[in-house]
């Protein structure tokens, strides 16, 4: 029994590769010839977004968003957004959620080595090297330069995927530097299910079903200096950890 669960799950697992190998070099092809100036970008985002409901469409994920009472995005401003990360399903969630904000992700420099994907997702979002200093220096300033165009920008303050064994990671400042220098407002994101749904760790593991997801209240960086920093910052992390608590909580009354 065990090894035919096994196997279904591979099959399972191939088809996200086959799904991409079609979807990302068709979605690279339309979306590229959008990318070379900001005023196109709008239209790129669109194919983004496309992309990343394909994907969890066609693997059986489907999302069900919370939202803190009221809370509704203003189409006109700027986020810095955040969540806890533990699989590449992040992104894609991400993008499906943010349908009125083009935004850029800022996500690790191996990524640009990947065929078609890694060349679009390079001239969309912002790579960086986090074992060198100069790349950590030179990602701040091309924030900066995504900032000042409009955008919004994703940042995984746990600084990548953490180990499985590690509940949520402690996080890293940047995220939190760049919204109160900017003045720009946070929206944290929890998202629960995707670390034992679609782990990054192994490819034996995983299944279809629904994501769940807390979109919490918009922090206001407005009065803040960066002496405020630390404080904001595990303002944030004791949000996210709280909430995927209670999400593990509901996993045991079921």
């Amino acid at each position: 029994m065990r090894i035919i669960q096994i196997s279904l799950i591979l099959l399972w697992r191939m088809w996200f590769f086959l799904i991409n190998l079609f979807l990302v070099p068709l979605f690279a092809a339309v979306s590229i010839p959008f990318l070379f100036k900001d005023k196109y970008y709008p239209i790129a985002y669109w194919f983004h977004q496309i992309w990343a409901r394909c994907n969890l469409f066609l693997m059986g994920f489907w999302y069900e968003l919370e939202k803190d009472e009221k809370e509704i995005l203003d189409k006109k401003k700027q986020y810095i957004i955040i969540s806890n990360h533990s699989s590449i399903m992040d992104i894609m969630l991400i993008y499906s959620l943010m349908r009125n904000h083009p935004m850029v992700f800022v996500g690790k420099a191996e990524l640009a080595k990947l065929p078609f994907f890694g060349f679009v997702y390079k001239k969309s979002n912002i790579l960086i090297d986090r074992k060198s200093l100069s790349s950590c220096i030179k990602v701040f300033k091309k924030i900066q330069k995504k900032v000042d165009s409009g955008k919004s920008v994703c940042l995984f303050p746990e600084g990548g995927v953490p180990n499985p064994s590690i509940f949520l990671d402690r996080f890293k400042s940047g995220a939190f530097f760049i919204a109160i220098i900017n003045k720009i407002p946070i929206i944290p994101f929890t998202i629960a299910d995707i670390k034992t749904k679609f782990p990054s760790n192994s490819i034996i593991k995983g299944f279809p079903g629904k994501i769940r997801i807390k979109q919490h209240h918009s922090i206001s960086t407005l009065n803040l200096s960066l002496k405020d920093k630390d404080s904001l910052k595990e303002k944030c992390f004791n949000i996210i950890k709280y909430q995927l608590k209670k999400f593990e909580k509901e996993n045991i009354n079921k």
